[in-house]
């Protein structure tokens, strides 16, 4: 069956996507922060180091005001392309940036992808998707990459076996559910604790088919040429906010309850099962081995050679590492970390 897709409100063309990107970021007022855009596909715990980093005043003590918007996939790329935003979700990005698109993942929130895949209470076998609808976020994005690993590992043909149907963000596919008009989804931590608290049942992990670093942002090649400093500052707010959230659980669980309008209940178990899935010792970081699988699902989806694809052709570790020395971190075990002293 084909993937169907609800149009959205916004439709960049392929000559915005290309347009020459602006030298510079909007204007600081004197006495105040920088404006800075960011992209995200769902408000939900994939990005919550973002809302935390703003709520704590981490990103506000590096001079910078942040604003969240939610957009999909065909819209945050060209938008990020085009410096309308400074940051956005780099699963969608990593496709164009395979294609050429100036475009670099400088940051990850997780080690592995971390969907919980979650149906409705009459699905009792992988058997009872057939036939079914099963929702994805956006065509080409991680979770509609992990949804279709994940079909194929209960043994259904997501091509075949279910209907895709990209409905947007969480709250779009959870009144999906709630209706009865989608059987099942892939969903970020807090949304399958808040459904499983409704009955609904968890029956496939992400992370078992597509370990691979997640929930990463990524920004344009000007940016890290022309304003390091914003990345330098984003980055900084960021990887506070992993040590936050690992060295205070329970205030960042009431964060994110209030952030995201999670339960508290919900909050504090999206926060346990988060943990088991940051790095302690390379925050924001990831590994070679986990980037090269993320690049080897991605192109050969598009129909490129992976071995043709260099690490460096997607991802920019470089001011990562300076604000992780700058903060007291030692790497361990990432891509490109060096020993202290060096």
């Amino acid at each position: 069956m084909q993937c169907r897709w609800i149009r959205p409100a916004v439709i960049f063309s392929l000559a915005a996507a290309l347009a020459p990107v602006s030298d510079a970021l909007p204007a600081q007022d004197k006495g105040k922060n920088i404006a800075v855009n960011q992209g995200i596909s769902s408000p939900d715990f994939g990005y919550l180091p973002s809302y935390l980093a703003r709520a704590k005043g981490f990103l506000a003590a590096e001079g910078l005001d942040l604003k969240i918007i939610v957009m999909r996939a065909n819209v945050s790329v060209p938008a990020l392309v085009t410096n309308e935003v400074q940051f956005a979700v780099h699963g969608s990005a990593m496709n164009a940036a395979l294609r050429g698109a100036p475009l670099k993942a400088i940051f990850f929130t997780y080690n592995t992808s971390i969907f919980q895949f979650t149906v409705r209470r009459e699905i009792q076998k992988p058997e009872d998707l057939r036939g079914k609808v099963i929702a994805i976020a956006s065509p080409g994005g991680s979770q509609d990459q992990a949804t279709r690993l994940i079909l194929k590992k209960l043994g259904l043909d997501p091509e075949r076996d279910v209907s895709l149907l990209a409905v947007g963000d969480a709250k779009a596919r959870v009144i999906g559910m709630e209706t009865g008009q989608i059987a099942g989804s892939a969903n970020n931590l807090d949304i399958a604790a808040e459904l499983a608290r409704k009955g609904y049942r968890i029956i496939a992990n992400s992370a078992e088919v597509y370990p691979v670093p997640f929930s990463g942002m990524a920004t344009n090649d000007q940016v890290l040429k022309k304003n390091p400093e914003i990345a330098r500052k984003w980055l900084k707010g960021h990887v506070r906010a992993l040590l936050f959230i690992r060295q205070n659980p329970d205030e960042a669980a009431q964060i994110a309850a209030r952030e995201l309008k999670l339960a508290p209940d919900v909050a504090r178990e999206a926060i346990r099962q988060a943990l088991g899935f940051m790095t302690p010792d390379d925050p924001g970081g990831f590994t070679e081995k986990g980037m090269r699988l993320h690049i080897q699902y991605n192109a050969e989806r598009i129909n490129i050679d992976p071995d043709k694809v260099k690490i460096a052709d997607v991802a920019d570790v470089t001011l990562l590492r300076e604000v992780q020395r700058e903060l007291g971190v030692q790497c361990r075990g990432g891509y490109l970390c060096q020993p202290a002293g060096r």
